[in-house]
């Protein structure tokens, strides 16, 4: 039996400007998650509705390699 195991060279977590009040232990940003399409498409999501509630440009996703 074969077991495909789905890695990604890259992680990324949803960002959001200093002058968003958040929780102390998520000031400096969500949990980093692997850069798959799902992941993509829920934060994708998230940034809209941030921007949506907060302003244009105070939420986004930042990327960093795995």
């Amino acid at each position: 039996m074969s077991h495909r195991t789905l890695r990604s060279l890259f992680e990324i977590r949803l960002r959001w400007s200093d002058e968003i009040i958040q929780e102390r232990a998520l000031r400096r940003g969500g949990l980093w998650v692997p850069d798959t399409a799902r992941n993509r498409e829920r934060l994708d999501k998230a940034v809209t509705l941030g921007n949506r509630l907060y302003g244009e440009q105070t939420h986004w996703i930042e990327k960093r390699q795995a």
